[in-house]
């Protein structure tokens, strides 16, 4: 199997993994939090920060240093 292959796969893999937790975080959150005053409260103050984060860690920046981790 070439290393293309592999690498694709695993980072496919990562992915699933990832989006299946954020589902099951999503689900606990709901459980416990609801949807009154303290649960807007708690999503208004991390819009922000994820915001950040799925720019930066999920996005363009990602996409980019992809070529430069292969070079090496």
């Amino acid at each position: 199997m070439s290393e293309l292959v592999k690498s694709s796969g695993a980072m496919a893999l990562a992915t699933l993994i990832s989006r299946i937790l954020g589902m099951v975080r999503e689900i606990v959150y709901a459980r416990f939090m609801g949807d009154g005053w303290v649960a807007g409260a708690f999503q208004l103050a991390f819009l922000v920060p994820n915001l950040f984060r799925r720019l930066l860690g999920e996005g363009a920046l990602t996409a980019a240093f992809i070529p430069i981790f292969k070079e090496k």
